[in-house]
């Protein structure tokens, strides 16, 4: 069994500080880490500073992937911002696995560069990372309870009685 990591006093680097980024700030911030944000458009948090993804990079002892999954982010950490990230850090990603180039996350993940990544996706077999202890999938069906659809439908049916009514709501614009 490999032995833990203090995480407290450590800095945790939160990249995208929407409502979930927000939140994982928080329970960084209980567990005694210092936490520091990334946002395309800066926000203000207590106790969280805001800095350029480089600085959060290079002084993040853990980094925790928040940000919107659009064609832009994709291979969003590859193989250069890995190499400028703290040797032995330890990745989340919550939102997407092709916002990470995985092929280089292999290679940082035998190399030690990153300590242990831990991601979701519906293909956890064909991926060069199936087969690292350090790489941790999971099937992404978090949303797949009996709670989130009942709150689906009940928005569902909210969305098309306001439409009836002429009062849109949850509005989706494509351009």
């Amino acid at each position: 069994m490999t032995q833990g990591v203090e995480l407290r006093g450590k800095t945790l680097g939160i990249i995208g500080l929407g409502s979930i980024g927000s939140a994982t700030a928080n329970l960084g911030k209980g567990m005694g880490m210092h936490v520091i944000a990334y946002n395309r458009t800066p926000k203000k948090m207590k106790g969280v500073k805001m800095v350029s993804l480089d600085t959060l990079l290079k002084s993040s002892d853990a980094i925790s992937l928040h940000t919107t999954h659009e064609e832009a982010n994709n291979n969003m950490i590859g193989a250069k911002k890995l190499a400028k990230m703290k040797n032995g850090v330890i990745i989340v990603n919550t939102v997407d696995r092709e916002l990470v180039d995985e092929n280089a996350m292999a290679h940082a993940l035998k190399s030690g560069k990153v300590d242990s990544y831990g991601y979701e996706g519906e293909d956890l077999v064909h991926t060069p990372l199936a087969k690292l202890e350090s790489a941790i999938g999971i099937q992404s069906f978090g949303w797949f309870t009996k709670e989130a659809l009942d709150n689906l439908y009940k928005i569902w049916t909210n969305n098309l009685v306001t439409m009836v009514k002429g009062k849109p709501q949850n509005r989706v614009i494509l351009n």
